[in-house]
């Protein structure tokens, strides 16, 4: 909605802190936070179909991961026989659900770190001093969700050709082995098309003479209050939380044993800090939607007293559009249908 406007560098200060701070907590307690306010923000923010993709994306990535640490790290007090002399330990089982859940976590912060900062905005913020740093970045973050975009569509025009594949050989389609033929193909068509078309986006750049002046945008951008008052907060949060991981706030022992219990609820200054951290942008969704439901409820509002003023008006030849428009209006106004309109009795009829 951007009904409240937040500047570009405080999201960018927001989220750098954030993923450092997936990568140095281990705690349960933090990363369960962490994944209750990125599923409310993304919610708000309205991406859930992207959602659905990270996680086809990510749950087989962090399957394999799961299944990898333990089978290749032995390491840990409490062994889990498998067969004959063979083992796991919970520790490395621990700490593979451990990686798996920051690795999902990334994806989802950059999911919503995408929908709250637009690529213009990143090249507003990086383009005056980093010209090249900034066109390299707002291509990489560009590049995944475009390949994605490309390859729904290549996919919904060779699906036609799959099913014709699949009459033809009269259910004998190994499914398996075209799958791997479609990826490939698909796979390959896409790289194509990006490649071609970066070769014309260059060629567009060089003859508009892109990097030999000074660049301009066409977004300007003003510090308010509020980010000043959030850019304290971050900073506040970023100071208080790395004294905690000094002391071992926000981080547990996974080996050699596991010192940690979910008995042991972190009820301090470093955690509580931690959730207020989360919540600011939750808020600002939340209030943005207020905004924006009472504005429409009011403009409706509006909307329906001038259109009973017009109605109550006894010269009807004032609703200045015919009687096709007297007749919508009227039906919207009071709720009822053609056929009960002519029951109505107006002055001046």
């Amino acid at each position: 909605m951007n009904l409240i406007k937040i500047h570009p560098s405080v999201y960018i200060i927001y989220y750098v802190i954030w993923l450092v701070f997936l990568f140095l907590f281990n705690n349960p307690y933090y990363i369960i936070a962490s994944y209750v306010a990125i599923l409310a923000l993304i919610a708000l923010q309205g991406i859930r179909s992207e959602f659905k993709n990270i996680f086809k994306m990510v749950i087989p990535m962090a399957i394999l991961i799961f299944i990898l640490n333990p089978l290749v790290y032995h390491e840990g007090a409490h062994r889990i026989y498998i067969i004959g002399s063979y083992f796991i330990t919970l520790e490395a089982c621990t700490y593979g659900i451990i990686m798996c859940a920051t690795l999902l976590l990334v994806f989802l912060l950059f999911a919503s770190y995408n929908r709250a900062v637009s690529y213009q905005e990143m090249l507003y913020i990086f383009s005056k001093k980093f010209s090249n740093l900034s066109m390299v970045m707002v291509m990489a973050l560009r590049f995944v969700p475009l390949l994605n975009f490309r390859t729904s569509e290549l996919r919904s025009i060779k699906s036609v050709d799959l099913d014709k594949t699949n009459e033809d050989n009269n259910g004998k389609f190994d499914s398996f082995l075209a799958k791997i033929k479609d990826i490939a193909s698909v796979f390959g068509v896409v790289t194509a098309w990006s490649l071609e078309e970066s070769m014309l986006t260059a060629k567009s750049m060089k003859s508009r003479a892109y990097g030999v002046a000074k660049r301009t945008n066409y977004l300007s951008f003003e510090f308010n209050l509020i980010d000043y008052v959030l850019v304290i907060l971050m900073l506040i949060v970023l100071l208080v939380e790395c004294i905690g991981l000094v002391y071992g706030y926000g981080r547990i022992e996974i080996y050699p044993v596991i010192g940690f219990s979910f008995n042991q609820v972190p009820l301090n200054l470093f955690f509580m800090l931690w959730i207020i951290f989360l919540i600011p942008f939750i808020v600002l969704e939340l209030y943005e939607r207020i905004l924006w439901r009472n504005h429409n409820k009011q403009k409706l509002s509006n909307y329906n007293v001038n259109i009973v003023n017009e109605i109550a008006t006894p010269n009807l030849s004032n609703l200045g559009d015919g009687s096709e428009k007297f007749v919508a209006q009227t039906e919207m106004c009071f709720n009822i249908d053609g056929s009960n309109l002519s029951k109505l009795d107006f002055e001046g009829e």
